[in-house]
Formats: C-alpha cells, sequence, structure tokens
C-alpha cells in the first residue's frame, strides 16, 4: 500500500477510534508519538502529549457523546491536511478557563457544532505533530446559556 493509502487508513482508523467512547479511552492516544508537538492548543497546556490528553480529556468529560466527522482530507508526503467538524452535547462542565476570557460553562444540555481544520504530520503512522484550528467563538455562542 502507498504511503497515501496507510495514512488514509491511519485517519480512518482516527475518526473511528475517537467517535466510539468504549475504544477512545485506551486507544486513542495510541495514534500519537510520545514527541508529539501541538499548536493552536489553549497557551496555559503543555505543547506535548500530556497537555493534548488533558485537552482531550476535559472535552470527552463536557461533551460524552462527541464525534468527529472528517469532510476532507488532503494527503501530501507525511502531512495530512483535514477539514472536519465536531458535533455533541454539553453534558459536563467546561472548564472553559482553558481560553481564559469565558470561565466556566456548567452543563447545559445543548446540542452543538463546530468546524475545525488540522495539519498532521506523521512518522511511521503515527503523528509526532499537528496544528488546529477551531471556531471556538462558534462553540462558546452555541453554549451560553
Amino acid at each position: 500500500m502507498s504511503s497515501v493509502g496507510v495514512l488514509r487508513e491511519v485517519m480512518q482508523r482516527l475518526e473511528e477510534t475517537f467517535n466510539n467512547p468504549q475504544q477512545r479511552e485506551s486507544n486513542y492516544f495510541d495514534f500519537y508519538h510520545d514527541s508529539l508537538r501541538i499548536h493552536g492548543f489553549p497557551p496555559n497546556l503543555p505543547a506535548n502529549k500530556e497537555g493534548f490528553k488533558q485537552f482531550v480529556h476535559v472535552l470527552w468529560k463536557a461533551f460524552p457523546d462527541m464525534r468527529i466527522t472528517y469532510e476532507d482530507i488532503v494527503i501530501e508526503g507525511n502531512k495530512v491536511a483535514c477539514r472536519y467538524s465536531i458535533t455533541g452535547t454539553h453534558k459536563g462542565e467546561f472548564t472553559v478557563s482553558l481560553y481564559l476570557a469565558y470561565g466556566k460553562f456548567f452543563p447545559t444540555d445543548k446540542q452543538f457544532k463546530i468546524n475545525g481544520m488540522t495539519i498532521f504530520s506523521f512518522q511511521d503512522s503515527k503523528c509526532i505533530e499537528r496544528w488546529n484550528v477551531i471556531d471556538n467563538l462558534s462553540l462558546m455562542e452555541q453554549l451560553r446559556p
């Protein structure tokens, strides 16, 4: 299989694992190399795999039914550019102090849909770096009480 085919398969498994609450806790972070560097995440988190785990766990706690749908995937060399939508229901406390300006959002039971884009850089089928852009303002607007 070509490297494009391998990375496309990795992205499909990444999406499936993220969307499966029974698998994601134990398997999702296996897609990421221990030396992972992250960009575009809250600045008060470490820019490494541990900071990424902290961020994602906050999201899963606040939005336990959270799902990601990859709308477009473009692969060139060892990089994957991905446009996606994220949906979910606000069921748990969302510690938005990660975004400093908003504070905490207590569960509203509101549903949301936001869009984002990520560029992943891979080495041996593991993500070693990722750059994120997500429509956080839209999320905050949709969750407002």
